[in-house]
Order: C-alpha cells, then structure tokens, then sequence
C-alpha cells in the first residue's frame, strides 16, 4: 500500500510538471531597431543619443501576459549611413540603462567604411536586459561621450537583438 501511494505521488508530480510542458510554447523573434545621430560641429561636444526599445512586437504582442523565460541569443550593433566630417570621431559608450556595453575611441566613417559590427556578448549584461524586457521593462539603449568633428556629422546606429522566448498559453 505504500509502495502505491509513492507512486501515485510521483506519477502525479510528473504528470504535472509533463502538462506544464505541454502549455509552454516557444518561438525566436529580434528586436531590430535603428537610432539616427546628429552630431554638430565643434570639439569635445557632449553626446547622448538614446533610444527606447522594448519586447513588444508581432511575435510578442499575443504573449505579453503569459512569457515565463526570455534569453537574449545574439546583440550586435554596426554604425551605417555617414555623412559629413570624414575625420570626425566619439569617444563615448555603448550603454543599455546606464550599463557600459562597450567603449568606442573612433573615427566614425573608418568605422562605418569597415564594416564593423560589435557585439555584445557579457552573459550578465544580457541576462539583465533579458529579465527587464521579459517584465515588460523599457530598456534605454544609445552611445553616449564626447564627440569632435569640424563639420557637421550623421550616422545610423542599427542594433539587433535575437531573443529566444518561451510563453506559457494556458
């Protein structure tokens, strides 16, 4: 008899636990965003160019209620669409909320003619971001530090982020 009331305790743990999985449902979107930069002429002017993102989208929007775990799988982000001073630099931060992603010491247009696209790859840092999207937190994203050009200068800070979600329906 005890050995039946054992098991019965188990199957039913394990039946639950099996139900849960049934309810969750899980999908990949991306948050891709881009933030327009304006920069004046002058040297060792203040920049602080910021953008607001969050996880609503197409993807998220139905589930908003319902997500039980959310991991950033991929951040990068590349400067694109220069114009202006070719010898124009910042010097400055990459930040989410406040946090330094990464530091830039650049030439704007060398960086943009190159290429290059930066990746964010702090799990810590990431599993921040992670929680607040996942709690349906703004999160402020943008470069901030000091820039120096002797003409006006304009770029475009395209970001992505890969997000794996899991969402419980019922």
């Amino acid at each position: 008899m005890t050995y039946a009331v054992a098991f019965i305790v188990m199957f039913s743990f394990t039946s639950c636990d099996e139900l849960d999985e049934l309810t969750e449902f899980d999908f990949n979107t991306t948050i891709n965003e881009q933030l327009a930069v304006s920069v004046p002429a002058g040297e060792a002017l203040l920049l602080n160019e910021t953008m607001v993102i969050n996880i609503v989208n197409n993807d998220t929007q139905d589930y908003l209620d319902v997500l039980q775990d959310v991991t950033i799988t991929s951040f990068t982000y590349q400067f694109t669409n220069f114009s202006g001073d070719v010898n124009g630099t910042i010097v400055g931060d990459f930040v989410a909320d406040g946090v330094v992603l990464l530091s830039h010491d650049m030439v704007v247009k060398q960086t943009v003619d190159a290429g290059t696209v930066f990746e964010i790859t702090d799990v810590t840092t990431l599993n921040t971001i992670a929680n607040k999207l996942k709690a349906g937190n703004d999160v402020l994203i943008g470069i901030v530090g000091e820039s120096s050009c002797e003409e006006v200068m304009s770029f475009t800070i395209e970001f992505s982020i890969g997000l794996a979600v899991t969402a419980d329906v019922l």
